[in-house]
Order: C-alpha cells, then structure tokens, then sequence
C-alpha cells in the first residue's frame, strides 16, 4: 500500500505542476520555487486556486496534508514510545506516551517561530535526508544478514501467523539493500552547500554537523562496547559473539516466549505456527 501511495502521489503532484507551469508559462523548475514547503504551502495552492471550485479542492487538499502528517507522526512516535514502554515495562503507557508527545510538541514550537524555516532546512539537511538512509540501510543489513533473514521471517511468521511471501523476501534482502545504498552515494555525490535563501553561517554548519554524529555515533558506540565486552580470544571471535544474539534475547512474556523457542525448534517446513495467546 505504501508503494501504491507513493506512485498516486507523485502522478498527483507532478500533473498538478504540470498544470501550473503550463498556465503560468514557467519552467516546472521555477514552479517549483525552492522545494520543501514551498511546494505544499505555495506551489500546490496556487495551482489549486486556478482549479473550477478552488474552495472544495483547497478543503481536501489541506486535509490530505493533515491525515499524512498525523500518520507520520503517529508513525515516529509510536516507535520511540515502543522503546521506551519495552525498556521500563512497569511504566504504564500512557505516562511514555504523554512525556514524548509533550516533549515532542515543545521542540516543535521552534518551527513556527520567525527563524523557524531556517532551523528547519537546517535539521532536515543534516538530521534527516542521508543520515535517514545510512541508516536505513545499516538496519535492513543488520536484520537480514547479521541476525538473519530466515530469522527474521520465522519471527514475522510465528507473530502474524501466515507465510511471508517471496516478494517480501526479495526486497528485504536485496532491493533494498541496493537501492538505499545507491540512494545513499548519488545523494552523496550530488549534495550542494546549505543554504536558505542566503548560505549559512559557519556556526550553524558546525551545529548541523553535530546533530549528524549525534545521530550515526551510536552505531559504531554500541559495537565497539559489544565487542569489548565479548570474552572471546580474537578479534573474529569477539566480531561473531558480538553480531549474534544475545541468550535472552526474544518475547518477553514467558509464555510466549516458550511458544517461540518451540516454534523454532519444528521444521522449517511446516505450515506458520499459530501464535497462542499472550495473556
């Protein structure tokens, strides 16, 4: 479905700067202004001003907006939330929930305020974009070919209770591998200076690069205090303890978690085993 969204949305977006650039008799380049919010917050709604009742297309559009950033949010949230309830279980949810979202909400207010756009250019450039996709693409190379891709596919099985396809299969362990990585190096390659309508300044570059090794630092933290920790005699030894995983590792619920090692234990072969209830 995310796939089937993201093609209706680009057909959706590119004809409607199609249709913009023809009226106005611009290049879709300039149309396009500056990208980023321009294209939500000016583009679109010119082009949508041109349309027979403006006001109704105006209504759904904003509206389309709004349902696709409460889903993303929703999204984020609900894993840093995840985290946090899986970390400190005698914590009720609703706590985590309501200091993240509160937390969240104060940040955020930075956006709106005269200089947010510039903070904002800056965060996305260096906190998102191709720190998002290294990251992406260690993590999908972590879970599939560190802890597994049959692995991880006899999890996803015995939680959903059906087979995993073999299209499924293909892309977690080769599409997108490939293509985040390509992503990756052409956004590399084809990276600009930042700048919002003037370059920015030296200081705020610096904070930029920050948040970025803030953000990738604890992935090559993390495994080095793995495999120092491990008591293994070489170096491979200690790289294998330290990538496989650790023994109590799986369902916290015991129960649970003896349905999983039981799971795990029957031929490969067998038809998805049938989760029994957690509770």
């Amino acid at each position: 479905m995310d796939t089937v969204t993201s093609f209706i949305a680009g057909i959706t977006v590119f004809a409607v700067l199609g249709y913009l650039s023809e009226q106005t008799g611009l290049a879709v380049e300039e149309v396009l202004g500056n990208a980023g919010t321009e294209i939500a917050f000016v583009s679109y709604p010119t082009a949508i001003a041109k349309f027979p009742v403006p006001q109704l297309f105006a209504i759904l559009f904003f509206l389309m907006l709004y349902t696709l950033g409460i889903g993303s949010s929703i999204a984020d949230a609900g894993a840093v939330i995840s985290v946090f309830a899986d970390k400190y279980p005698d914590v009720k949810r609703w706590k985590i929930t309501t200091v993240i979202c509160a937390t969240a909400f104060l940040i955020g207010l930075v956006y709106v305020t005269p200089g947010g756009q510039f903070v904002l250019e800056l965060v996305d450039y260096f906190g998102a974009a191709f720190v998002i996709i290294l990251i992406a693409v260690l993590e999908v190379i972590g879970i599939m070919w560190v802890y597994g891709m049959n692995n991880f596919v006899h999890d996803i099985e015995f939680m959903l209770g059906t087979k995993v396809s073999w299209y499924s299969k293909i892309c977690w362990g080769y599409i997108i591998p490939v293509g985040l990585g390509a992503m990756f190096v052409y956004s590399i390659c084809e990276a600009e200076p930042l700048k919002y309508k003037v370059p920015y300044p030296l200081s705020a570059l610096v904070c930029g690069w920050a948040l970025a090794i803030s953000c990738l630092l604890p992935l090559p933290l993390c495994a080095f205090l793995a495999i120092r920790k491990s008591k293994a005699a070489s170096f491979l030894e200690k790289l294998k303890e330290a990538t496989s995983p650790v023994e109590d590792f799986g369902p916290m619920n015991l129960k649970t978690r003896a349905d999983w090692i039981d799971y795990k234990r029957c031929d490969r072969l067998c038809q998805p085993y049938e989760m029994r209830s957690m509770y």
